[in-house]
């Protein structure tokens, strides 16, 4: 996977501030693995990819953002270079499409928004999913990997983010994706909406949670260490023998 050295640039220099601003709680953080796979969410408003995306991908990322996003002052400039993907919601955008089969391809990982547009209902009742994530991860065999939020990100309160497993979809690869893309759509709904049932569970048990997410900061810490050493590694092995 290619690293996107403006990225890792950008993601060094907001990670502190998101992480002060908005604080997500994060579970399985440790179970996280970057690479190929579609990461869907669910999505109460633009903030929703922006502490799971500093946190969490260190060295680029890829996700589809409605095409007007584009025309924010200095952010929009700064969007399509990290890893943003414009797309028109009212037309069946085929650049868009065509992109995020290319990236998926490339064994990077792409993030989507099933639902398609942001959750304003003020509960945890998820939207009608598109059928979109269906047919990207059928026509590249590419796992999705479900996440959900409990509550809206806003400033200066604590919110926590659930990353479920990796979902495979082996059992419809010799399949006419026509025939099953809805079948998975709905199973990913209710996958998600299972999870944040459960996540809402974990949250009324504070203190096995609080246990919980410290056992898993200090694996995830041991994790991020052997994957520099790994990466250093693998750069001295790549250095031309004189």
């Amino acid at each position: 996977m290619e690293n996107n050295k403006f990225y890792k640039i950008i993601r060094k220099l907001v990670r502190p501030i998101t992480n002060f601003l908005w604080p997500v709680k994060i579970i399985n953080a440790n179970k996280f693995v970057e690479g190929k796979g579609i990461y869907v969410c669910n999505h109460f408003s633009m903030l929703d990819p922006v502490p799971f995306v500093t946190e969490l991908f260190e060295n680029n990322f890829n996700a589809l953002m409605k095409e007007e996003s584009m025309n924010l002052p200095i952010i929009g400039k700064i969007l399509p270079k990290i890893g943003t993907i414009p797309i028109k919601r009212e037309e069946t955008d085929l650049r868009a499409i065509k992109k995020c089969m290319a990236i998926l391809k490339n064994n990077e990982p792409l993030i989507i928004f099933p639902e398609g547009t942001r959750n304003k209902t003020g509960n945890n009742e998820l939207l009608e999913f598109k059928d979109g994530v269906a047919m990207f991860a059928l026509k590249t065999k590419s796992p999705i990997i479900p996440m959900v939020y409990l509550k809206p990100i806003k400033t200066f309160r604590k919110t926590y983010l659930l990353i479920g497993n990796p979902i495979y979809l082996d059992e419809y690869f010799d399949t006419n994706i026509k025939d099953v893309r809805g079948i998975v759509t709905d199973s990913l709904k209710l996958t998600m909406q299972n999870m944040i049932i459960e996540l809402e569970d974990m949250v009324q048990d504070k203190k096995s949670l609080k246990k919980l997410l410290k056992t898993q900061k200090i694996e995830l810490k041991q994790i991020r260490k052997q994957n520099k050493l790994e990466y250093k590694r693998q750069l001295k092995l790549e250095e031309p023998k004189e």
